[in-house]
């Protein structure tokens, strides 16, 4: 089993009682603030920090009979968990779920979001919670940035929270997605699953597979000169091709600013978003600085 399920297991052995699933985020949250290594990431969502590689791992573990069927977090079963953690971790565990024992619901919300305000930036409970001036504090907590910007990421080595919060710190107001087909083996980063992610953060999303490579181009890519090969196919023909594609991202980067091009590969000069920034860049009209995250 995976050590970070070990770490659910053991937070929901160690708080003793069924947990709301807002509940069980905050206190996995403040879990992962004391561990060494964070067996989670989280970003700033509906009801503060929110992991969604844990949401997808109760699923799994409701699958495999260690959790119960039901929108709360409780275990199924007798089995102790929290002797396979180390003991900075079983420390861990122990001082959040003495902490849980007083602090639940709307008080535990609030202290959160008082300890921890970027992770609040986007919740709905804010007006409810926390007082003007406790709200100026949050909203000073969100990453500001206004000139308009070309950025592009690849989400190679990423995980999905780790990946947002980089869209999050650069403002962006639209992920345009240019794989030809936006489907990965990487939880989070499929079509469905990132586009809802991004909703909840207020970030829209665009695909544009006109602008992308089909797959079975990319089969047998092993040196530099490969890549140089294949991109430069990838410009006479399909960037070519497609200048209403390109033209359409110099209208988005008008319209929201901030604007990010997505595909796999972490190296941008490995990756044919490049190319589409090289055209761009050549277009006498486009005046847009351009970053590689």
């Amino acid at each position: 089993m995976y050590y970070r399920r070990k770490v659910l297991l053991s937070l929901l052995e160690g708080i003793g009682r069924p947990v709301q699933k807002v509940d069980f985020q905050k206190y996995l949250f403040l879990l992962t603030r004391k561990q060494e290594s964070p067996s989670y990431e989280f970003t700033p969502f509906h009801y503060g920090g929110y992991s969604f590689q844990a949401t997808a791992d109760k699923r799994t573990l409701t699958k495999y009979g260690l959790l119960t069927v039901s929108d709360t977090w409780e275990l199924s079963v007798g089995e102790r968990f929290l002797g396979s953690l180390t003991q900075h971790d079983q420390t861990a565990v122990l001082t959040i779920s003495e902490y849980a024992k007083t602090h639940q619901g709307e008080k535990l919300l609030r202290a959160v979001y008082l300890q921890h305000p970027y992770y609040a930036i986007n919740s709905k409970l804010l007006d409810k919670l926390l007082s003007p001036l406790e709200r100026q504090q949050v909203a000073a907590s969100r990453p500001s940035a206004k000139a308009a910007r070309l950025f592009t990421i690849g989400y190679e080595g990423s995980s999905l929270e780790a990946y947002l919060n980089k869209l999050i710190a650069q403002g962006i107001g639209i992920l345009l997605d240019v794989r030809k087909n936006p489907v990965s083996m990487k939880f989070g980063f499929s079509k469905k699953q990132l586009k809802d992610a991004l909703d909840g953060l207020g970030i829209a999303y665009r695909h544009i597979p006109e602008l992308g490579i089909a797959s079975h181009k990319r089969k047998k890519l092993e040196s530099r000169a490969d890549y140089q090969e294949l991109f430069a196919e990838y410009r006479a023909t399909t960037l070519r091709g497609h200048k209403a594609e390109l033209g359409e991202i110099q209208r988005l980067i008008k319209k929201y600013r901030r604007v990010a091009l997505t595909c796999f590969e972490s190296d941008q000069e490995f990756c044919h978003r490049s190319q589409i920034v090289e055209a761009l860049v050549e277009d006498p009209t486009f005046k847009h600085r351009v970053v590689h995250l």
